[in-house]
């Protein structure tokens, strides 16, 4: 509802931590979100990458509906012919590294949920996205009914959400309408690649020290 209704009430919550020895006040970045400087990153693993059409629903409305003609990264556990011949060539598809596989959480989902930690430094495996600036981590049951970068904008105008260079590492995430427990849903976030990576290294440290939880909302709430 969040990508077809803009009109929605779209308050975000950013995520901030003091970084002061960070090279990144020397660093001019982007206060604009187009297809050129943005990537979507979205993770699928098990049967949600091998059984159902999640993915190829999500890009082709992405496409279609959301206008969105930049860069996706796919990141799954899926055979390499899964996604053969499927999308175009900005479409990457990409495997995760066995460093990164964490799987002594008592729910087993958690193991995945915490590749959402890595957006960056998957995108920095990937030499066709050296432009891309504004990182849009999505759950893959998203569907689009309106231009999505229109929906960026309206939440960059509306919540201060840009790229700047205060030493501050912060992404953004938004409240969840129709939860008590958790304030924070973790489906759609929004990182800058230059002021992110100090929150979500915090964030999965958070997530490592509660291997007994089955959100990782739990962990942005406790952080």
């Amino acid at each position: 509802n969040l990508m077809a209704d803009p009109s929605l009430n779209t308050d975000a919550t950013s995520l901030t931590l003091d970084s002061p020895t960070s090279e990144k006040a020397h660093t001019v970045l982007s206060e604009t979100f187009d297809d050129k400087n943005s990537v979507v990153f979205l993770i699928a693993f098990g049967e949600a990458a091998t059984s159902s059409t999640y993915v190829e629903r999500n890009i082709m409305s992405l496409r279609r509906r959301g206008e969105f003609q930049g860069h996706v990264l796919v990141l799954t556990d899926a055979p390499d012919e899964r996604y053969d011949g499927l999308f175009d060539e900005k479409v990457i598809i990409m495997h995760p590294k066995e460093e990164h596989m964490k799987t002594d959480f008592l729910y087993p989902s958690m193991t995945v949920k915490r590749f959402k930690t890595y957006i960056i430094d998957y995108v920095d495996m990937v030499p066709e996205l050296d432009d891309v600036e504004w990182i849009f981590y999505l759950d893959i049951d998203v569907l689009f009914g309106a231009p999505f970068m229109d929906l960026i904008q309206k939440l960059g105008e509306e919540n201060d959400i840009r790229g700047d260079d205060d030493m501050v590492s912060k992404f953004y995430f938004f409240k969840n309408p129709r939860a008590y427990q958790y304030v924070a849903q973790g489906g759609f976030i929004i990182a800058h690649r230059k002021m992110a990576k100090e929150c979500l290294d915090l964030w999965r440290r958070e997530i490592d020290s509660h291997l007994e939880e089955e959100h990782d909302q739990v962990s942005l709430n406790l952080i």
